[in-house]
């Protein structure tokens, strides 16, 4: 009777627990109502599925509710599973990951030194990222449907890398891309990526509900649509993408299906336990240097706890995948609104079940001198690819622009850029930013007037051989502008910053390049992942 009375004791604490953590859960995510788009959430401890729940709207026009079941699109979390394909065919020995891609991919153009099938999955190939390709290549995504194939010609088309490979790290959705392709490639049997990884992965571990969006017209039963909030309005347009292109995103899943996947790290169902450790090793770059991401994961530590995690972000779908080792808990987080964070929500979500060590972020933990910072205030050329970065002094505070953060003191000379964990020192007239898995040198630089003539002497016709397209400059229509124009695509307006350089609206980089004498030879289009991509004058 005594055991009885105590296990009841025991199971009503348990019920009680739960109710509490659930209305904390329903707390997280009250932002999403029958009003909004919105998000599946799902939990796993100890192997065992605690917790899943739908909020919001998986269709807004026929209200129809997202639930635990809802099949979301999701971005980049797919890169895991596009990695694990191409490891289980190097544990079947049917290639090595220290292949040149060009073995399997011979479209691509030999760069000198190898570009490994290992470098590709940890984003230290060098490899551009194909949107600015396409966008310069005169058919950005909203024109036309890319597939597989059209990538790997955007590629091919490449003479030159971001960087030599595995040098450095710079976040690259090409490669990805082109790994269902080598795995077609390598089977050689007909068998398609599709086919590949239902029988290899999906299948083995139950997941139903998962499969590739190789064709965007596809009907798929409890798709929730995408949404994108409208600017100054309280409502949304839709926004679910557009494309045929699957490897480095453009996987339908579910959130109990991604608890599966996650489960398998600890009983490693599919490929083994070696597969799996070998899967969260974090890649080493040539100097020594170990960065942060591994085979389509990244391995950190947030809140003092080791975290396996992903991200993703494609139209307006935005998801996020954690697991946390040493505790046994899983959390994943599925969104069709291009204004959730499930980053920030899995994260919240997850402190309910594994407990978490408090963030000292909010307090300064240095004293800086108010006129040493206020100094500090200008524009900033980033070395790699010209774009710039630009520091205010306002209401005491240093904050850099594009993305409105505050610098936070926390050394002379020594900010945390907002609550990341990414550092920036200044010396003798230079910015270091020191992220988790690069580093980037800025100088500074004085913001540019140029007149008239100035601008006069660089307009004309540019064109590149890497992507086959000839680019116009001639005079805006405000003073000190230029436009650019592909084709006959709408006339782009540019704004100068620095001398010879000048910024698009989406903030990549325009810098004309001079020959010895002064005279402009070419251009060069940069941003975070195309670093320098050249446009020759046409004389």
């Amino acid at each position: 009777m005594r055991n009885f009375a105590a296990a009841l004791f025991l199971a009503v604490v348990v019920q009680a627990q739960s109710a509490d953590k659930q209305a904390e859960v329903d707390r997280i995510f009250s932002a999403f109502n029958t009003h909004t788009p919105g998000c599946a959430v799902g939990v796993a401890q100890n192997g065992s599925v605690v917790l899943k729940a739908g909020y919001g709207m998986a269709d807004l026009e026929r209200n129809v509710s997202i639930t635990p079941d809802t099949v979301f699109e999701s971005g980049s979390v797919a890169k895991q599973f596009t990695a694990a394909s191409v490891m289980l065919l190097a544990q079947q020995g049917k290639l090595s990951l220290d292949d040149p891609m060009r073995k399997y991919l011979p479209e691509l153009a030999d760069y000198g030194t190898p570009l490994t099938i290992r470098q590709i999955m940890s984003h230290i190939s060098g490899i551009r990222e194909w949107r600015p390709l396409a966008t310069f290549g005169g058919l950005p995504e909203e024109l036309y449907v890319y597939s597989n194939q059209d990538i790997l010609q955007l590629a091919a088309k490449q003479h030159n890398l971001n960087f030599e490979p595995g040098t450095n790290y710079s976040y690259s959705n090409t490669g990805f891309n082109l790994f269902p392709l080598l795995v077609e490639r390598v089977l050689g049997n007909g068998k398609t990526f599709q086919q590949f990884t239902r029988e290899n992965i999906f299948a083995p571990l139950g997941m139903e509900h998962s499969h590739w969006r190789d064709d965007f017209r596809a009907i798929v039963p409890n798709r929730a649509l995408a949404y994108r909030p409208i600017e100054g309005a309280a409502r949304f347009t839709q926004d679910t993408p557009i494309e045929n292109i699957i490897g480095a995103g453009g996987l339908l899943t579910t959130v109990g299906d991604l608890l599966l996947w996650n489960e398998n790290f600890t009983h490693a169902k599919v490929g083994g336990p070696t597969f799996v450790q070998e899967q969260q090793t974090p890649a080493i770059l040539k100097d020594g240097h170990q960065i942060t991401y591994a085979r389509g994961l990244a391995v950190s530590t947030v809140n003092g706890m080791r975290e396996v995690a992903h991200s993703g972000s494609t139209g307006g779908y935005r998801t996020w995948l954690g697991r946390y080792p040493d505790q046994h808990v899983s959390v994943t987080v599925l969104c069709n609104s291009a204004s959730a964070n499930p980053t920030k929500l899995g994260r919240e979500t997850a402190i309910l079940w594994r407990g978490a060590v408090p963030t000292q972020t909010s307090a300064v933990t240095y004293s800086a001198d108010p006129a040493k910072l206020a100094a500090l205030a200008g524009m900033y050329r980033n070395l790699r690819d010209n774009t710039v970065v630009r520091l205010t002094w306002s209401n005491s505070k240093l904050i850099s622009h594009p993305s409105n953060t505050e610098l936070v003191p926390t050394a002379a000379d020594r900010f945390r850029l907002g609550t990341s964990e990414i550092v920036i020192v200044f010396k003798d007239g230079r910015m270091r930013m020191i992220e988790p898995d690069t580093e980037i040198l800025f100088e500074r630089v004085e913001m540019a007037h140029p007149a008239a003539s100035e601008l006069a002497a660089l307009a004309g016709e540019y064109e590149s051989s890497e992507t086959g397209t000839k680019l116009r400059l001639s005079a805006g229509h405000n003073p000190g502008e230029m436009v650019y124009q592909l084709g006959a695509q709408t006339p782009v307006p540019i704004k100068p910053t620095f001398r010879d350089a000048f910024e698009t609206p989406s903030r990549s980089s325009i810098y004309f390049i001079r020959d010895a004498s002064g005279k402009v030879i070419a251009l060069s289009v940069g941003e975070d992942r195309v670093w320098s991509l050249r446009f020759d004058r046409i004389r």
